[in-house]
């Protein structure tokens, strides 16, 4: 039996794991309009202003506003000479005395500098007759206030937004180059575990949590895998181990990461060779976690319960699938600021980073935060909150009304 002599903090863990794994960031070209959710491997400059040509902000009349001089004292009338709409820009350059009716969106005409707004203005038998003077640029949208040609539009390393995918496309920017998607494999560790719902009535475990961090995975952006439950066993949990290390970037494996004595997967890596090996972390719940390199390529080894399991994958396994992509390596995917509602007390581990997990409220006001604690094998946890507050070591205590950062997964 195998005991965890130190523990060490998650975050030097993650230091050292993201220095000795190699992120070489392929890339492939793909149709713009797929690209949403992709992480841009180029960056992109606008080949053109938008709009092209100074455009109409409202239903109206283009017109040179020095025909409306005078029209304060006199009415003009002026000659509809034509009609632009959205689409190409109109062949017609407006003369003294011309005028256009123009669309919301649509190019100004040649010799147009300005719109009156058809609320204000009166249609007589192909004549449009206006009231009042007007200033170059009324109503315009000038050419390039949107976007300027050679305008930086999508950075490289930038998760693209359908906002992204949307404004390429208007853009005739068709195709994009982007980050290809890691692959991670994803094994189970324990003869105790089934996938086949009909074998829990004869007293097998069935195998969630596989299937939850199978989604957490594609849901980081990442292609997976599942590789099925492997035995407890040190020659077949290693074997699986080198076999799925040839097909993937990355490797997962669940349980058979503590110290009993039918836990393998913390006594498997000296067969391997790994250049590698970290086993014990500095987090609560998910102290037996750890991690292995072995040819450059990491196994990140989430304990069996759950929350222990969802902590590693949220501290370890996530920030290295951003690294992965060229993402920055944090381990959450957005945050926001809330208002504890209870105290949080801690009474061990205090040296250790701990993770406590809460339920949002929007009370009208500030948004709340309370706290679901539970064993790190609360299978309900998972499902009753949002996301997670971290009190760093030291820490024995959260007071109630706090203003906590509430941290939310992927």
């Amino acid at each position: 039996m195998r005991k965890i002599r130190s523990y060490t903090p998650v975050d030097e863990a993650l230091n050292i794991l993201l220095k000795n794994v190699k992120a070489e960031q392929a890339a492939e070209e793909i149709f713009v309009l797929e690209s949403v959710g992709r992480v841009s491997a180029e960056t992109i400059l606008a080949p053109r202003d938008i709009p092209a040509f100074d455009a109409s902000h409202m239903d109206g009349f283009a017109v040179k506003d020095t025909d409306l001089r005078d029209a304060d004292v006199n009415p003009v009338r002026l000659r509809v000479v034509g009609t632009a709409g959205p689409g190409p820009r109109i062949e017609i350059t407006l003369s003294p005395g011309d005028a256009v009716r123009i669309l919301t969106g649509a190019f100004l005409p040649e010799g147009a500098n300005t719109v009156v707004p058809q609320e204000e203005v009166t249609v007589e038998d192909g004549w449009v007759v206006i009231r009042r003077s007007a200033s170059p640029g009324e109503y315009v949208d000038r050419r390039g206030f949107d976007i300027s040609k050679g305008e930086e539009i999508m950075t490289k390393g930038r998760i693209i937004k359908p906002a992204d995918a949307m404004l390429l496309a208007y853009l005739g920017i068709w195709s994009v180059k982007v980050v290809k998607k890691p692959t991670v494999g994803i094994m189970a560790v324990g003869n105790e575990l089934t996938d086949n719902p009909l074998q829990v009535d004869e007293g097998k475990i069935f195998n969630t949590h596989s299937h939850m961090i199978r989604h957490l995975v594609e849901a980081s952006g990442c292609i997976p895998k599942y590789l099925g439950i492997v035995p407890d066993d040190i020659t077949s949990v290693g074997e699986m181990i080198r076999r799925s290390l040839r097909d993937f970037d990355m490797v997962i494996t669940i349980a058979g990461s503590s110290v009993g004595e039918r836990d393998v997967s913390s006594q498997v890596f000296s067969n391997l060779d790994a250049e590698l090996f970290v086993h014990g972390l500095k987090l609560q719940p998910g102290r037996v976690g750890g991690f292995a390199v072995i040819g450059g390529k990491p196994v990140v080894m989430l304990p069996g319960l759950i929350m222990s399991t969802i902590n590693v994958f949220i501290f370890l396994a996530y920030p290295l699938i951003r690294f992965l992509q060229g993402l920055d390596p944090r381990f959450y995917h957005h945050r926001i600021r809330a208002r504890l509602a209870e105290e949080v007390r801690f009474r061990k581990y205090l040296d250790f980073k701990k993770v406590v997990w809460v339920k949002l409220y929007d009370d009208g006001g500030d948004i709340l935060c309370r706290p679901r604690p539970g064993e790190s094998s609360g299978m309900s946890i998972p499902a009753k909150t949002d996301g997670f507050i971290v009190a760093d070591p030291g820490v024995e205590k959260i007071a109630s009304d706090s203003m906590v950062w509430v941290y939310l997964p992927p």
